[in-house]
């Protein structure tokens, strides 16, 4: 269903229940007036903000450490995942599974044919294949990830 999506808005999940998540928030000041309740909310917002920062200050490197570690945790277990060499920004991955698919990925355009990698601004599977097979040292799985994820926007 990723080709109803807009790839431009990058998010690896979707849920539902974001009314639920800011009434539980706010549970505490919902019977405060109007003008309190958006006084606090911005108080809140402004406590959040301060948060972030705190942690951004412990940050280092291009894209958040969380996104790099999910990326090499995704990284093992891509064994029935076949390369065809073309050249190295541009192949066809093969699923050797039951499914036998197979996708085009780009990596200078930062694309594969799932759409996972455009929806998600992350590697998919398929581009994890390409990545690791590039057997260069110059390979770092921060250039093929989405400025989303970038330490500096967080």
């Amino acid at each position: 269903m990723r080709s109803a999506f807009n790839p431009d808005i990058k998010c690896d999940y979707i849920t539902n229940n974001f009314a639920e998540v800011f009434n539980n928030w706010i549970k505490d000041r919902k019977d405060l007036p109007v003008v309190e309740l958006i006084d606090k909310l911005r108080e809140m917002i402004m406590v959040l903000w301060a948060k972030r920062r705190r942690i951004l200050e412990r940050l280092h490197g291009k894209i958040l450490p969380a996104v790099i570690h999910q990326l090499k945790a995704r990284t093992r277990g891509l064994g029935h995942l076949t390369v065809v060499d073309s050249d190295s920004s541009a192949v066809e991955i093969w699923d050797t599974t039951n499914t036998n698919s197979r996708h085009v990925v780009k990596s200078y355009l930062h694309e594969c044919t799932c759409l996972e990698w455009q929806h998600t601004g992350k590697p998919c599977q398929h581009a994890l294949a390409l990545i690791t097979s590039v057997q260069s040292a110059n390979v770092n799985m921060e250039d093929f990830v989405h400025e989303y994820y970038s330490v500096e926007r967080f």
